[in-house]
């Protein structure tokens, strides 16, 4: 996870394909799917330029080869949680097999700020 986040930072899509696939291997390797290299320049434009933190790391009760990695981004204006999803791959580890860009936010648009706190409506 922290390598695929900083070749993200890097800007280094060869490695974020390295680190980006499914069981059967990386998408540098198997080729698949055959837009992938797309793929991982807009997974680089939704997630670079934003520190980040792991917050939770889980397995998925059904299929022990699946992780759940939840990162938090920090936006200038607000703080974004985004889920991935880890796939084992055979002996030799794990990479990422998808993130829910949606939840990262737009990376033309920058955050909404929250209004001030004496503004905002009372319960």
């Amino acid at each position: 996870m922290r390598a695929f986040m900083q070749a993200v930072a890097d800007s280094s899509i060869v490695r974020m394909s390295n680190l980006w696939g499914t069981a059967k291997g990386p998408a540098s390797k198997t080729g698949q799917p055959s837009d992938y290299e797309k793929r991982m320049q807009v997974t680089q434009a939704y997630l670079r330029g934003s520190p980040y933190k792991v917050l939770a790391s889980e397995a998925f009760e059904s299929d022990a080869t699946r992780r759940k990695v939840v990162v938090e981004l920090d936006r200038t204006q607000c703080v974004k949680t985004v889920p991935f999803v880890l796939v084992r791959v055979g002996d030799t580890g794990w990479i990422v097999n998808s993130v829910d860009l949606n939840a990262a936010g737009s990376p033309n648009r920058a955050c909404e700020a929250l209004p001030p706190p004496d503004s905002r409506p009372k319960n």
